[in-house]
């Protein structure tokens, strides 16, 4: 094969895969907050949220958190069927704890 060839096909393989990446803290909370979503948090306060869920949350509940927070789409049945119920409201309490202190 030529070298070009890999070039190009590894170069597409990248592309599609940053075409797939999911929204950024940024393009999250801008979206919930124009949408009417964001419950009077502005864009900072929006943000820090989301850096302390993504800090505290595991990955299985921040996809369905931030996925919710990007469409509108109600999660919550999806987070009451996930395994480890006590491990999912500890860490919902320990976020809660941690937004004032670290968003004001």
């Amino acid at each position: 094969m030529k070298p070009s060839f890999i070039l190009a096909c590894t170069l597409l393989l990248f592309l599609s895969s940053a075409a797939q990446a999911a929204p950024t803290a940024r393009e999250i909370c801008k979206k919930m907050i124009a949408d009417g979503r964001g419950g009077g948090l502005n864009q900072a306060t929006c943000e820090c949220t989301y850096r302390v869920a993504d800090a505290i949350l595991d990955e299985d509940v921040k996809t369905l958190l931030f996925e919710a927070w990007y469409t509108g789409k109600d999660n919550m049945g999806a987070v009451a069927k996930l395994p480890g119920q006590s491990r999912i409201r500890k860490q919902f309490k320990t976020m809660q704890r941690s937004l004032k202190p670290n968003c004001g």
